[in-house]
């Protein structure tokens, strides 16, 4: 295929490590072979590569694409491209270049790489643990792309082999959902023993793979699969591990979390500096940066001004509704500040009196893959359908009432006593404690899924639309809809690929 053959010598990106940076990085002209593969240091290398890859502008831009930009989360701004308007208008076509998936396979080709020639290191000071710990990395990076591409498109060629000869034969078909995430679970069971627990330093701990974010992403997947059980059993190794915590209220936490980087509550997050000459170019582009705070997406009116989602009438108490999303601006819109902003300034009595933008060259945002509310939250969405609505509950007031604190009452179980309710209550918090991060879209699907249709994904999708309502609705009236289809340049490149099912006889 197109994405394997054009990386069939791979350029490595060696590690040139400070005492405080991790993935400090710069490019090496030295390609894949056997004589390479000699020293630890050869297989930290490509495991550098590999984290590095995930930072470029495809693949963050996937993250957002995928989740973001078909929810009722973000309609498009001004700057917005046709391309990205047709995928929010559902009139997605094969010849759209944010379909490509390109990005994520070159990822996963890097990690195939390392478990392919990682065991075949033979170096005195390179210890079986120290082997494990980053073949753990290595399956946990695989796993997550492989997540993603599962997600966007449901089948996908399932390549776990490095491209590393001509001679190889490229020519994949897709493999079943199931197949896949089979795979991926035996996979993450074996890397959670294996994994880093702790590198010893916040950005490391932060920035590479360890055992919470192999946990965190198993309990993804699990609940994705309807594996209820599973997932709480394992989203509790998360909640309940001490290196974990979450921030309180009056400590700021949206400022420590998107503003500072790196938090006490993050578990994996994507590493951007301008040390390691890595800026964040599509959350400037997207959600804006201080040379332009308008990016190519805004928030929807049905978020900004009425109570649906967060209370903004008669005073505003959720803090992340001021964190997240600016005031009405000169132009009538109302901007995205999460990730694009960095600190809000409120007058005493409560009001914001100005909002701080990053500048993109010397201060860029991170990109958050899991964070411990997320877990927490997937936890509860799982104990709502196993009909454990008091502990749910709970999960949710601790993260409604961290963002309430002036409020003096908690979500009551007598207002949410039913599966429904429940159900309802849970996307709702997810959406606003996770808007913006890539989950929302994912999210909505989990629930089509579970119905078995997609009514009432549309009501909730549609309702940011002021025109075009009926249009989007009948286009999204079958599960396949839900899904991507495979770009067409994949098409030609690889006889044995098919299209997606909605996409075969519309295209």
């Amino acid at each position: 295929m197109k994405y394997i053959r054009q990386i069939v010598l791979v350029t490595l990106l060696v590690v040139v490590s400070s005492c405080t940076e991790w993935l400090v990085i710069e490019p090496e002209g030295k390609v894949v072979s056997t004589d390479y593969w000699k020293l630890e240091s050869d297989v930290e290398a490509v495991i550098a590569a590999s984290y590095r890859a995930m930072i470029e502008n495809d693949v963050i831009q996937s993250m957002i694409i995928f989740g973001e930009v078909r929810s009722d989360n973000v309609l498009g701004g001004y700057n917005q491209n046709d391309q990205l308007q047709k995928i929010m208008e559902a009139n997605i076509q094969p010849s759209n270049s944010y379909v490509r998936w390109g990005g994520f396979y070159r990822v996963i080709n890097y990690a195939n790489i390392v478990l392919y020639y990682a065991p075949q290191v033979i170096d005195p000071n390179f210890s079986v643990s120290e082997l494990n710990a980053k073949m753990a990395e290595a399956l946990a990076i695989r796993a997550l792309s492989y997540f993603y591409l599962v997600r966007a498109y449901g089948e996908v060629p399932f390549v776990t082999d490095p491209s590393v000869t001509d001679t190889q034969d490229y020519l994949q078909a897709k493999v079943s959902e199931d197949v896949i995430l089979d795979a991926l679970e035996a996979d993450l069971i074996k890397a959670e023993g294996w994994a880093m627990t702790s590198y010893g330093r916040p950005t490391a701990n932060k920035g590479r793979i360890t055992k919470n974010a192999i946990r965190a992403l198993l309990a993804d997947i699990y609940l994705w699969r309807k594996k209820y059980d599973q997932c709480i059993e394992v989203a509790d190794r998360v909640i309940n591990d001490p290196l974990l915590k979450m921030i309180e209220a009056d400590e700021d936490p949206y400022f420590k979390i998107f503003g500072l980087k790196n938090s006490t509550e993050s578990i994996f997050e994507l590493q951007f500096s301008p040390k390691n000459y890595t800026l964040n170019g599509v959350i400037n582009s997207y959600y804006g940066n201080i040379d332009n705070p308008s990016g190519q997406f805004i928030v929807p009116e049905i978020i900004t001004t009425q109570n649906e989602i967060f209370v903004n009438t008669p005073k505003v108490t959720d803090i992340r509704r001021k964190d997240f999303i600016t005031n009405r601006s000169s132009n009538n819109v109302f901007n995205i500040f999460k990730y694009a902003g960095l600190i809000r300034n409120e007058r005493s009595d409560g009001v914001t009196s100005d909002y701080v933008y990053r500048i993109a060259q010397s201060s860029p945002a991170n990109w958050i893959v899991y964070r411990l509310t997320d877990v927490m939250l997937m936890k509860a969405e799982a104990l709502v359908q196993t009909d454990q609505y008091l502990p749910a509950l709970r999960i949710v007031n601790t993260t409604y009432m961290r963002s309430n604190p002036t409020l003096t009452d908690t979500l009551s179980l007598t207002e949410y006593n039913d599966r429904e309710k429940m159900e309802k209550l849970v996307l709702l918090e997810r959406q606003r404690e996770l808007m913006f991060e890539g989950k929302r879209w994912f999210d909505l699907m989990r629930m089509a899924r579970r119905d078995g249709n997609t009514n009432r994904l549309i009501e909730i999708v549609t309702r940011k639309l002021t025109e075009n309502q009926s249009v989007v609705s009948s286009k999204l009236k079958v599960m396949d809809a839900l899904y991507f289809p495979i770009h067409e340049d994949e098409l030609k490149a690889n006889s044995k690929l098919k299209q997606n099912p909605y996409y075969e006889s519309k295209f």
